[in-house]
């Protein structure tokens, strides 16, 4: 599959079959995300790889979402990602620990989809939680997580915003020639 069928097809999948994935699989979506661009290369983030009942169900609560909950707890691996700021950059008093990161889990999110996999990015859940069930220290960031699976069920994508509505030319709502 191609890039732009691999972004094209991609969507958030909230129910998964507990079909076992080979580890060497996972491992290889996460190089994959470890090949994004960071802050002066520095690379500040870290994946945990979570495979055992009792952490994926516990992370799933932390989210206080009980569709994401149940996703947890059916997918065979839920994967957290994590930054340590001190190694990424800070200008004009923006931290890019976070942009970091989000561009490390769209390849990851991207490399799933193109592994025959799905993913639900999850932002919303109470890291010190997290921190908690995982041991992550107290100077580590926790930015997302996700579940990762084969799909239950068929991907419904979404309406996405015609290209005119998105894209300018030269200034704001500049139109094409």
């Amino acid at each position: 599959m191609d890039i732009y069928e691999v972004i094209k097809n991609r969507v958030s999948m909230r129910s998964y079959k507990n079909d076992k994935i080979d580890i060497e699989k996972v491992k290889k979506i996460i190089n994959a995300a470890c090949m994004a661009p960071s802050w002066g290369n520095k690379q500040c983030w870290r994946f945990i790889i979570v495979d055992r009942m009792v952490e994926k169900n516990l992370l799933g609560k932390a989210s206080n979402q009980p569709v994401i909950a149940q996703a947890c707890i059916e997918a065979p691996y839920v994967i957290v990602l994590c930054a340590n700021p001190r190694e990424s950059g800070v200008k004009n008093g923006i931290e890019y620990y976070s942009f970091d990161c989000a561009l490390a889990m769209e390849n990851l999110v991207l490399a799933a989809e193109a592994e025959g996999l799905s993913t639900c990015i999850v932002g919303w859940f109470d890291e010190k939680v997290v921190k908690g069930i995982l041991n992550i220290p107290e100077d580590i960031k926790v930015l997302a997580y996700t579940p990762l699976g084969y799909a239950k069920e068929e991907p419904k994508h979404s309406t996405r915003k015609k290209p005119e509505q998105t894209i300018f030319y030269n200034t704001w709502q500049g139109t094409a020639q």
